[in-house]
């Protein structure tokens, strides 16, 4: 058991340096535009929510550090948190898991929820009219991010897939 756990940590600490880094050294110099979702969402899909939660906390505390942490760092965990749990909804609800279009959808999706969930939480400050400024202010920003899913899904399905795949074949 001890292995185990030796062996979700070290997998955990992969992946949250390589999320904080892609987080911090953007691949596209296009604001939103970061893998990070999809591969919570990957991982999620894989690993389950506990496992996405934690690597989501743990990639907005680490990143904020470097890219300025304030209020809105809880904001954003809170979002990755509803982001997660529309992956593992409609993993329930559907075959997810089994079809690539689907997953290919939601990941666009989860670009604007995520959007979506931070401008709601930034609004207790401000009640609906502040939600309303930040919502309208950010709705390009947010298909930026939709849009980057989009085109990271892709790209990183296949080897996250086979690196989680060969994980859970070893413990």
């Amino acid at each position: 058991m001890k292995h185990q756990q030796i062996k979700q940590i070290a997998l955990l600490a992969i992946l949250t340096a390589m999320c904080v880094t892609l987080r911090i050294f953007k691949i596209i110099p296009i604001p939103n535009v970061q893998p990070v979702t999809d591969i919570l969402m990957l991982v999620t899909l894989n690993i389950g929510f506990g496992f996405g939660f934690t690597l989501a906390i743990l990639t907005m505390i680490i990143s904020n550090i470097y890219l300025g942490f304030g209020i809105w760092t809880i904001s954003q965990i809170l979002a990755y948190g509803g982001c997660i749990l529309t992956v593992i909804f409609f993993a329930k609800i559907t075959p997810l898991k089994k079809h690539f279009t689907l997953q290919l959808i939601l990941a666009t999706f989860l670009g604007w929820e995520y959007g979506f969930f931070v401008d709601l939480g930034m609004s207790i400050f401000g009640g609906i009219a502040a939600f309303l400024a930040y919502w309208a202010s950010s709705l390009t920003f947010d298909t930026y991010h939709a849009i980057g899913n989009l085109v990271f899904y892709p790209i990183l399905y296949k080897p996250i897939n086979l690196a989680l795949d060969h994980y859970k074949r070893r413990i």
